[in-house]
């Protein structure tokens, strides 16, 4: 690795999540525009950033060395669970201090629900299926293995509840970056405008705002036929993983056959109702920082 770091441009910008909230559409959205940069991996074996749960970088410098040769105005890195990890912000801002932070917030139940599924049928590291047992063991989970520690048997984002504390999280960004240099999006109003959204972006990072934008759709919900064998691909058992990228049109083949798309049934309505209950208070603290009422994520 070069030493001649000075020469590299800095990313200035960072989205911060949140998971399962359409962050990888907008990535992809915000990705056309020409003056925007993101950061895609050089290599599969390094897809994290270093400042979450997981990285797969062992300093600073060493991810700084993937922008070389980057010229962006505006150069960003996303990930879902920067803004759910408890130091993720402190080590952005030591990282780039002046950077701009960009999140999008969806309604609390439905990240649960979605990252559940998630967890279960892509990642095939949630082994209880019934979501409503899964969140009554959240504690028990958190209690022995911990949640502000890198874990060692149980993903963070299978702490279900402890993700969604939206009210935490967004401060911890506020008071590090300032509010003004914060955009928060809420997801329910992208997905009704997204050319409004956008330009609002845009704006705030302070490009062109009447580029136009090809909209994109990603992350489908899936289901597998078999776990075995959807555990092995994305675990990379015998390097599989590197297969599926090398073969033309594999890929999109295994994924009709064993990872199909699929919709999530409907949620328990007295499971709903409760969950409605439990996020009233956070909903209501988040509503009073953005100045936004948001008790639709209750109410409905």
């Amino acid at each position: 690795m070069s030493n001649n770091l000075e020469s590299i441009k800095r990313p200035n910008f960072f989205y911060v999540g949140h998971t399962r909230s359409g962050t990888t559409s907008l990535k992809e959205e915000l990705d056309q525009h020409p003056e925007i940069y993101f950061y895609y991996p050089k290599s599969w074996k390094k897809p994290n950033g270093p400042f979450g749960f997981e990285s797969s970088f062992e300093s600073d410098e060493e991810f700084l060395e993937e922008f070389r040769g980057v010229n962006e105005k505006i150069i960003g890195q996303k990930r879902g669970d920067y803004l759910s990890c408890p130091w993720a912000a402190e080590k952005i801002k030591k990282f780039s201090t002046n950077a701009k932070i960009i999140m999008t917030l969806r309604n609390p139940i439905d990240v649960m629900y979605s990252l559940h599924s998630t967890m279960l049928y892509r990642e095939t590291v949630e082994n209880i299926k019934n979501f409503e047992d899964a969140l009554k063991i959240e504690q028990e989970r958190k209690e022995k293995y911990g949640y502000n520690v890198i874990p060692k048997k149980y993903h963070p984002h299978m702490m279900y509840r402890e993700t969604v504390r939206y009210p935490k999280q967004v401060e911890r960004y506020f008071k590090l970056f300032g509010k003004e240099n914060v955009k928060v999006i809420i997801f329910e109003e992208y997905i009704k405008n997204k050319s409004l959204t956008l330009q609002e972006i845009f704006k705030f990072l302070d490009v062109d705002d009447s580029f136009e934008i090809k909209s994109v759709k990603t992350n489908a919900g899936r289901k597998y036929r078999n776990r075995t064998i959807h555990s092995a691909v994305m675990n990379n058992k015998f390097g599989i993983r590197g297969v599926l990228r090398n073969i033309p049109g594999i890929a999109n083949t295994y994924r009709k056959i064993n990872n199909s798309e699929s919709k999530r049934v409907p949620l328990n309505p007295i499971l709903k109702k409760s969950l409605q209950e439990d996020i009233r208070k956070e909903v209501d603290e988040l509503s009073e920082m953005l100045g936004k009422d948001l008790s639709f994520w209750y109410k409905n």
